[in-house]
């Protein structure tokens, strides 16, 4: 891809806010041509037309959806050449109080969801002139378990590890590099979502105290992007310097559990 994103064809998901709708902003004004698929048709118009960008609405937990996504997608940009999975959603508690139905919506957006998005990809990226890449959004909290609340949302973002991994060697011999961005907390509107409780008062005040913003996750997704074709970079771990993960010991003993969604990331 060379030293820019100039004429580039990206795709990214979860573009209707947070990392997601920063990172199509930070593509765009490094050159590229952006597509951006999520549920919010509104918010979707709104960042399209004011940035240049292709909207595509679609539910990536809907396989037929996903891939209808995709083909809508990569026909407006004529091709493919960049895919950013950003979309995800969050729903902290401890595991003796959630509804099961919260662990099945983080596994359908952070998982399954990324992977049918995926798999329609491929075929595109495999057929682009040099420097296809998958970025996937993952977190710190795939990299380590902060705390029993964030024990589901974080086994997604190990998956989202062990995906990224696998597809990189899958992928290698048609020359499709794959890069994981595993940000801490992000100050992404995702926390204001989130139904109260005394855990998700304490996320709020992390994001909103030491939270980095989308546009920094953005800017690393970009320089991944920027790489020479000859470079792969594996992962960007990323936290705020003055996140301190200590601060999670204590949401334990306010349970409670709440919901969201969006493109931030819970450290």
């Amino acid at each position: 891809m060379g030293a820019g994103l100039t004429g580039r064809r990206v795709l990214v998901t979860g573009g209707s806010s947070g990392i997601g709708a920063a990172t199509a902003r930070a593509c765009a004004a490094a050159g590229a041509r952006v597509a951006v698929l999520a549920r919010r048709a509104d918010r979707l118009e709104a960042l399209a037309d004011a940035h240049d960008l292709v909207p595509v609405t679609a539910d990536v937990t809907d396989p037929g959806q996903a891939a209808e996504g995709v083909a809508r997608a990569t026909t407006a940009l004529g091709g493919l050449d960049v895919l950013v999975n950003a979309a995800g959603v969050m729903h902290p508690g401890l595991i003796t109080d959630q509804d099961p139905a919260e662990w099945r919506a983080m596994v359908d957006v952070n998982v399954l969801g990324l992977l049918a998005v995926t798999q329609a990809a491929i075929p595109h990226l495999e057929a682009s002139d040099g420097g296809a890449t998958i970025v996937n959004v993952s977190s710190m909290s795939g990299r380590r378990v902060p705390s029993p609340t964030g024990a589901v949302y974080s086994a997604t973002k190990f998956a989202v590890h062990a995906i990224g991994e696998a597809l990189r060697q899958e992928l290698q011999p048609a020359g499709v590099r794959v890069t994981t961005i595993s940000p801490g907390f992000v100050a992404t509107e995702l926390f204001d979502e989130l139904d109260q409780s005394d855990v998700v008062a304490r996320y709020r005040r992390m994001a909103a105290t030491v939270g980095i913003s989308p546009e920094d996750v953005a800017a690393a997704i970009v320089h991944a992007l920027s790489a020479p074709d000859s470079v792969t970079t594996v992962e960007i771990a990323m936290v705020p310097t003055d996140q301190d993960d200590s601060a999670y010991a204590s949401s334990v003993s306010g349970s409670g559990s709440g919901a969201g969604s969006g493109t931030g990331d819970a450290g």
